[in-house]
């Protein structure tokens, strides 16, 4: 069953506590694939996206990108860092332009002792953040390509307007991005979409992916190969 995402981590903050973030932290933004967070690096700030999207991803030695998850507006990122005081683990990308809000270290952790409704939201981040983890591990140990795709398509959809009964995301998605979400190549998700457009199930049209049948994929999704 889809479900609407949660509300964005700075929309669940009381005034008092947006008060105190913007009264410490620093605002700047970023342009197309530039990095706001290297991976390894030593920083221990924390990030908050303000507007725009962000991806966080690593590089294999072999240059495949892996997309742990995209960053929307109002979302924290960089608080594992700022938790325990360790490299990072990940980058994060802009994708397009991005403004963000850079929190320093000393800030985040006063904050989170002297205000426990941003305690309390990190807790609710973090345990969704884990969750979403756990289900992809699963999904890689257990799923095929094709069941992988079609269940990050459905989240993909899962904040569109049905419009009788149909979805659609725009712009759609490339090939190489989803690839880098299932933990697969670009050339086994061409494979798997050309044959879900066969069906009847997707069709690419005016730079739009448009979802003609939800409940079917689902029902695809389950189906043992």
């Amino acid at each position: 069953m889809l479900v609407k995402s949660a509300p964005a981590f700075l929309a669940k903050l009381p005034d008092s506590v947006l008060t105190a973030l913007a009264a410490r932290w620093v605002e700047r933004t970023y342009q197309h694939h530039e990095l706001i967070i290297a991976h390894g690096d030593s920083g221990c700030d924390v990030f908050f996206l303000l507007e725009g999207d962000a991806r966080v991803t690593l590089f294999s030695h072999d240059g495949r990108e892996i997309a742990y998850r995209d960053v929307e507006p109002g979302e924290i990122f960089g608080e594992l860092a700022g938790i325990d005081g360790k490299v990072r683990s990940a980058s994060v990308v802009a994708l397009g332009q991005a403004r963000t809000a850079r929190l320093p270290v000393a800030a985040f952790r006063d904050i989170v002792n002297n205000h426990p409704a941003f305690a309390w939201a990190l807790l609710e981040h973090m345990s969704v953040q884990l969750r979403r983890m756990t289900d992809r591990v699963y999904e890689f140990s257990t799923l095929v390509v094709r069941q992988r795709l079609i269940h990050e398509l459905l989240r993909l959809t899962a904040e569109s307007t049905l419009v009788f009964g149909r979805a659609s995301l725009d712009p759609a998605p490339t090939h190489i991005e989803l690839a880098a979400k299932i933990s697969t190549h670009r050339e086994a998700v061409s494979r798997e979409m050309s044959s879900l457009a066969k069906r009847g199930l997707i069709e690419k049209r005016d730079g739009r992916l448009i979802f003609h049948d939800l409940p079917a994929l689902q029902a695809l999704a389950e189906q043992d190969e």
